[in-house]
């Protein structure tokens, strides 16, 4: 009689912690698929590159991940790539464009070049700018606004087109970061 009680606890034992095996696995996935949650919604996204404005850094059709964190604690840096959207309720498309003019500063386009506060700034492309929109009179940036153009500068709208102007950090979403497609 006991041998047949010992075996029926083995049994008993082994079923429970095969439970508790499958329970452990099932709330170690669900731990996973809340974190990926929690990065997509509140840390970055993807996008899709659209268009050629950012030729030849960015080509269309490219998807990368975006970083909202770092624009929400620090704000856009000189030169980063940022994806933003605009004031225009109508327009509800969002924008990648490199971050070229920071808040306080003058930027004004002469001679097809970039000029911040007086001193030539960094070109991303060969050509001269042959249109200089909206700088090409001296733009002062307000404390939360960004000026910004497509490295594709004779292609792209951006801070220098009045349907786009200088960008406000709050509209700013993210940071380009990480391609992941095409591969290479």
């Amino acid at each position: 009689m006991r041998n047949g009680y010992t075996v029926t606890y083995q049994m008993r034992k082994q079923k429970r912690q095969r439970r508790e095996k499958i329970i452990g696995y099932i709330l170690k996935f669900a731990a996973v698929i809340l974190a990926a949650f929690l990065i997509v919604r509140f840390v970055c996204f993807s996008f899709t590159i659209q268009g050629d404005s950012m030729m030849p850094t960015y080509e269309s059709g490219e998807k990368h991940l975006v970083n909202r964190l770092i624009c929400q604690i620090k704000g856009p840096s000189r030169y980063d790539v940022v994806v933003f959207r605009t004031d225009d309720e109508k327009n509800d498309s969002y924008y990648v464009k490199r971050v070229i003019g920071l808040p306080g500063e003058t930027i004004q386009i002469k001679k097809g070049k970039v000029y911040i506060d007086g001193k030539k700034a960094k070109s991303f492309s060969d050509e001269d700018i042959l249109s200089a929109g909206l700088a090409a009179d001296e733009i002062t940036l307000k404390s939360d606004e960004y000026f910004v153009l497509g490295d594709n500068s004779n292609n792209s709208e951006d801070s220098r087109s009045s349907s786009i102007g200088n960008v406000k950090r709050s509209n700013v979403i993210g940071k380009i970061s990480i391609k992941y497609w095409p591969w290479g």
